[in-house]
């Protein structure tokens, strides 16, 4: 019996160190899970937390019409940044150290969806979308 797990926690070390490119999948919701609602100050607020295999949570997140304050929150043991796509808003956040949160605020009018990415590491798509309703939800 020793011997199958040993066996066992051999395989599970070897696969789990990947060692690759590739980022791992994450391991929380990805897309669809927050709808952000607005605070007394009227300021839609999310955090978007990094992870070490590049991904945004929650890579989607809803708001209609107003003030938005997107916070990326990284405890993650890499750098990253957050910057939408053309047509998106103008602000971003230029870099967010490991251990650090950073934030931006701008206002949003017309509905759509968003796409934001972390521009360190595109090309293991660390990517999310902000989707705005149209006022009224």
């Amino acid at each position: 019996m020793r011997a199958a797990y040993a066996a066992l926690a051999g395989i599970l070390l070897v696969t789990g160190c990947g060692g690759g490119d590739a980022p791992e999948q994450a391991q929380a919701p990805q897309s669809g899970d927050l709808t952000v609602t607005p605070d007394a100050d009227g300021v839609q607020a999310v955090t978007l937390v990094t992870q070490d295999n590049f991904r945004f949570v929650p890579a989607e997140f809803t708001v209609v019409p107003g003030r938005v304050r997107v916070t990326v929150d990284n405890p993650s043991s890499n750098v990253h940044n957050l910057r939408y796509d053309e047509g998106g808003p103008d602000e971003e956040i230029r870099v967010v150290r490991p251990g650090q949160e950073e934030s931006i605020d701008f206002t949003v009018s017309t509905p759509g969806e968003y796409a934001f990415v972390c521009t360190f590491h595109s090309q293991f798509d660390q990517r999310g979308t902000m989707i705005v309703l149209p006022d009224g939800g």
